[in-house]
């Protein structure tokens, strides 16, 4: 964690033990501060600007001071450090990927399972039934409560070398990867060499050439404007990219609990609105990156290709996902 990091932490702990009376009934005086690794612009910022005005609307009808504080573009870490940010009480909320929640809990490597849903139809069936329910509740136990899905989409591949348009194209590459182990399996079974970065050092090492590529959604590629040093980009669909919105477990509960459903309510009925404001802009999206770099779309029959090589991932993590989650998961998204 880098030294600022750890000094803001140590800052937040000290307010966070002064504002224990602000925090009181007799005060209802709050500050709720919510980080994300996104810039602004993209939809997980747009969600969490419309939260923070839906939250300190609401609280104020009920008489609650409510202060949302957004950190948006990593500020205050990468993803991962968020998330222990999350179980020590240092931050409320995070709308996070779940590429590296598989090293909290293993459960949740399933949606990182290369084309597991195959359109976004599926994915909202399955993160907001039963399923999705129940992997929101099972970080509790370390801390986290899971208020809702959002999403980033369908990840695509960028990269400087050529267009992707079959597996062995990827073979040598350099690809910027999360610090998700079914991700860089799958691409070492590509035969690239996937390469973990944090988010905030994908430009800058995309630039310098110390990586050749990277894989995310449109959304990410297009705000970051990473096509301006990628000219080439293929539209994968390899994996759908949830975004579960996590919250503090012990600074949930330090809440009142009408402001506690204010909260839970204003993140799980933003998510509509913010997964309908990438998909409403994805070809704005495209037209964007279109303007710098070569755009590639996979065909079905191309596709079938990478997900044939995928099944080897499948089989090394069904012990560590769990088979039967992993058939349910499966047979929800295939109804």
């Amino acid at each position: 964690m880098k030294r600022w990091i750890a000094c803001a932490l140590a800052a937040t702990l000290t307010v966070g033990l002064l504002s224990g009376c602000q925090g009181s009934e007799k005060a209802k005086s709050y500050s709720i501060k919510v980080g994300y690794g996104t810039n602004p612009g993209h939809p997980i910022d747009l969600a969490s600007n419309e939260f923070e005005k839906q939250v300190e609307k609401e609280a104020k009808e009920l008489g609650y001071d409510v202060d949302v504080q957004l950190f948006p573009s990593s500020q205050l870490g990468s993803e991962k450090e968020m998330i222990e940010l999350l179980q020590i009480g240092a931050l409320d909320m995070c709308p996070t990927t779940t590429g590296p929640l598989g090293l909290f809990e293993p459960s949740y490597l399933a949606f990182d399972l290369p084309f597991l849903f195959l359109n976004s139809e599926q994915a909202d069936r399955v993160l907001d039934g039963d399923v999705g329910t129940k992997m929101l509740s099972s970080m509790e136990d370390i801390g986290i409560v899971g208020l809702a899905w959002w999403e980033n989409g369908f990840r695509e591949l960028t990269n400087n070398k050529r267009p992707i348009t079959k597996p062995e194209d990827l073979k040598g590459i350099k690809l910027r990867t999360m610090q998700n182990d079914v991700h860089i399996d799958f691409f070492q079974k590509m035969g690239a060499a996937p390469t973990p970065l944090g988010f905030g050092e994908i430009y800058t090492s995309l630039q310098s050439n110390v990586i050749d590529g990277q894989e995310n959604p449109l959304s990410i590629i297009a705000t970051n404007k990473f096509y301006e040093v990628q000219p080439y980009t293929t539209i994968s669909d390899h994996v759908y990219s949830p975004v579960p919105v996590l919250y503090s477990k012990a600074l949930l509960e330090d809440l009142p609990k009408d402001l506690q459903e204010i909260v839970k309510n204003a993140a799980y009925d933003l998510r509509i609105y913010e997964r309908e404001a990438g998909r409403s802009q994805e070809q704005e999206y495209i037209d964007e990156i279109a303007e710098k770099s070569e755009i590639y779309v996979l065909s079905d029959e191309e596709k079938k290709a990478f997900q044939d090589a995928a099944q080897s991932t499948y089989e090394k993590f069904e012990s560590v996902i769990g088979k039967d989650f992993m058939d349910e998961v499966l047979a929800e998204a295939q109804k």
